[in-house]
């Protein structure tokens, strides 16, 4: 059952799901959010190029061959930036708790319903999952591109061959990583998507999908903490 399909009333432990929409991503957290994402799909893109002879096509996305390297590790610094800044914006509301392993649990029910049966909270252990994902190893790509950057940057050669395995191993983790997400937060789940467009979610998809979370936005809107 997604989002969608719980409807105005109540969600999946009796909350009340009717009226306007809760907000789910201030601005400037979509904005961090959409810097990582651009600059990560210029880099897919570009690394793509680099990396197999039949994507070079997608070189003149990017002026051609020698402005799509010179271009290529700068979208690798830009994207960095925005990683740390992620890093620094949601570290804490990120950090894993015994409830997560319970989540981890039902993952095989989440996958079909996007529901766990458990109190979640505004991030639920998958979420917080994806994100140290994407900060370690978005910090891998940019430690292991440096030595590929310039000759004047990577001495040894086989400093330079490690980094360029490890560099498209991780560019390949990444990549699948990204995918899946985009997949989830747009097929998969319906309601999820307009999270980062609007910042705002419906109350049903809330009730449904982050229930403590949606129970906490109520009370601080009713001014209240209990």
């Amino acid at each position: 059952m997604s989002a969608l399909r719980v409807g105005a009333g109540t969600g999946a432990n009796g909350e009340a799901t009717g009226g306007p929409a809760l907000e789910r991503y201030t601005l400037t957290e979509r904005i961090v959010h959409w810097w990582v994402a651009l600059t990560f799909i210029a880099l897919m893109l570009s690394g793509f190029a680099l990396g197999y002879p039949r994507a070079w096509f997608l070189s003149g996305l990017f002026g051609g061959g020698q402005t799509m390297r010179f271009l290529h590790p700068w979208f690798g610094v830009a994207f960095t930036a925005g990683i740390l800044w992620m890093l620094v914006s949601w570290a804490r509301d990120m950090r894993l708790h015994r409830g997560d392993r319970d989540w981890l649990g039902n993952l095989g029910r989440y996958t079909g319903t996007g529901h766990t049966g458990l109190d979640t909270g505004r991030y639920n252990a998958g979420q917080k999952g994806y994100y140290w994902f994407s900060v370690v190893f978005g910090l891998v790509l940019f430690l292991t591109g440096l030595p590929l950057w310039g000759s004047w940057l990577g001495g040894a050669a086989g400093l330079h061959h490690w980094a360029r395995f490890l560099h498209h191993a991780a560019f390949l983790l990444m990549v699948g990583g990204f995918i899946i997400h985009v997949y989830m937060s747009t097929v998969m789940f319906p309601g999820t998507f307009s999270a980062m467009t609007t910042g705002r979610v419906s109350r049903a998809w809330a009730a449904w999908h982050h229930p403590a979370w949606f129970r906490q936005e109520d009370r601080r809107k009713a001014g209240t903490t209990r």
